[in-house]
This record gives C-alpha cells, sequence and structure tokens, in this order.
C-alpha cells in the first residue's frame, strides 16, 4: 500500500480550496475546531459552540464556494492535513507581514 508524502498531502488539499472564500473560511473555522477542542470539557457551552462554529464555516467554505465535498470524506487523514494546512497558511501571512515591517 503507497502511502503519500506530507507535501503530497499538502498540495492535494490546496487543490480542493483554491477559492478565497473556502480558504478564508478555513483559516478560521479549522482553528475554532482546534481550539474548541481542550475548552470543552471546561466550558462545554464554549467549546460546543467553537466546535459546531467552525464546521459551519467549514461547510460552507466547500458548499457555497468551492462546490465541493470535504477533503475528508474520501480520507480521514485529511482532517489532521487540514489542521496542518492551516497553520501553514496563517505562518506564511505572519511572514508576509513581518517582510513588510522591514
Amino acid at each position: 500500500m503507497a502511502t503519500k508524502s506530507l507535501r503530497e498531502y499538502l498540495d492535494e488539499y490546496g487543490e480542493g480550496h483554491r477559492h478565497f472564500g473556502t480558504r478564508l473560511t478555513h483559516m478560521f473555522g479549522i482553528p475554532m475546531i482546534v481550539a474548541s477542542l481542550p475548552i470543552f470539557p471546561f466550558n462545554p457551552l464554549l467549546g460546543g459552540g467553537l466546535f459546531v462554529g467552525g464546521w459551519i464555516l467549514q461547510f460552507i467554505g466547500h458548499y457555497v464556494f468551492e462546490k465541493n465535498d470535504p477533503k475528508f470524506f474520501g480520507d480521514p487523514v485529511n482532517l489532521l492535513i487540514g489542521v496542518v494546512w492551516a497553520a501553514k497558511e496563517w505562518v506564511e501571512i505572519g511572514r508576509a507581514s513581518c517582510r513588510e515591517r522591514v
């Protein structure tokens, strides 16, 4: 069984997230979902709200902007790849912001 490299997963993930609206909804939705996980046991209302709100943003991105299914429907590994992708996008924005100041 052949496995994909992280680069291959990220490239494939990026291909399914080309529309600006999808990228934007994922850049906020994914961190909301991740943040909800440790918050939920201590504050179920806040954790649940972040979790549900994050998923709503994800599905808006796919069905309103991109017009495709989420990548994890075909391969659950993409649930983790999405987290890496969002982190990479935020780092790139941070780097660009730092370059503008120099």
